[in-house]
């Protein structure tokens, strides 16, 4: 038992795309089954939240990102523990949470925080599908400006990932939710979720176990840009909505959809940036493309933990401040 064990952990990068594909093929369909098309037609009568929250993910996001990864690469080689492979890696991870969409937890976050749900509801899907053409390119723009070294985005393979194991599993979700009753769509959608949870568990075992996370190769300056990237993202998303006049529910719907991310994309669009072949054929650059491998794993996995922290204390101090007046 403990060598077939230690036979997955060895050979983990062979199984990591097809549970990434999985895990992200069994979210969507969970997702999917929550929505109707009359939650895009709803939202597109209060067009300016709408507008304003695209414009945040899509535009605003990527550039403080682009900000961040400059600032780093400033640091000198070992400052603050960070060595020039761990700032490529942290770098690159930064780049590809930028990239993504907003997560299906920003609605349960909006909802808690008496926000614009249906507005939040709109934003996910929406941005999700904006992604097949959106995130290969804000990837690539980013990763070429900021990475030294030859990582190649292959954008048509992006694209193909997303449209299979997330825009036609959310599509055929939404067939779910017109074909079921109430009882048979929870049922459904608790199923989904607990499943790709699962993978998702299973893949974090399984990094861990093939030494693939490596936590304190980071020092303290690897988490800190982290931390700093998502609080400066909702700072700024807040502040970006304020300046367009939107209200504080539509504000805030805007704020949690920047800071909870599709990790669970993210870490499938790995599996594209760094095929198991390109270490062989890297030349002198492997450390590098291993670094920022490594790198974007770690970025994605402690982001998702701080956006996550940081999105519950935003609801619980928004749902005071959007309390319904007795």
């Amino acid at each position: 038992m403990f060598g077939q064990s230690f036979w997955f952990f060895s050979n983990f990068g062979e199984f990591e795309r097809g549970l990434s594909a999985a895990m992200v093929t069994l979210s969507m369909l969970g997702m999917g089954a929550t929505l109707t098309v009359r939650d895009f037609a709803t939202t597109l009568f209060a067009w300016k939240g709408l507008a304003v929250g695209m414009a945040a993910q899509l535009l605003l996001v990527p550039a403080w990102a682009g900000l961040v990864m400059f600032a780093l690469s400033l640091f000198p080689d070992g400052f603050g523990g960070l060595s020039v492979a761990g700032a490529v890696g942290i770098a690159t991870g930064l780049a590809l949470i930028a990239a993504m969409p907003g997560g299906s937890a920003s609605n349960l976050l909006t909802f808690l925080g008496n926000g614009n749900v249906a507005l939040s509801v709109s934003l996910t899907a929406i941005t999700t599908f904006a992604c097949l053409l959106a995130t290969p390119v804000v990837l690539a723009s980013l990763v070429t400006v900021q990475v030294p070294g030859e990582i190649d985005i292959d954008k048509s393979r992006i694209m193909l990932d997303i449209g299979l194991f997330l825009i036609a599993p959310l599509l055929a979700g939404m067939v779910v939710h017109a074909c079921t009753n109430d009882r048979q769509r929870v049922i459904f959608v608790k199923f989904m979720v607990r499943a790709s949870l699962g993978l998702l568990a299973l893949i974090i075992v399984g990094s861990l176990g093939a030494g693939r996370l490596k936590f304190a190769a980071y020092g303290w300056l690897g988490p800190a840009a982290v931390i700093v990237f998502c609080i400066g993202a909702v700072v700024l998303a807040r502040l970006f909505a304020h300046v367009c006049g939107t209200v504080e529910r539509d504000t805030f719907a805007i704020v949690i959809e920047v800071a909870v991310k599709n990790g669970l994309l993210a870490l499938l669009v790995l599996t594209s940036m760094f095929p198991n072949h390109m270490l062989a054929e890297a030349g002198p650059d492997a450390y590098l493309i291993a670094a920022a491998r490594d790198g974007c794993m770690f970025v994605v996995l402690f982001f998702s933990g701080v956006a996550l922290a940081t999105g519950i204390v935003a609801a619980l101090r928004s749902r005071r401040l959007l309390a319904p007046r007795g």
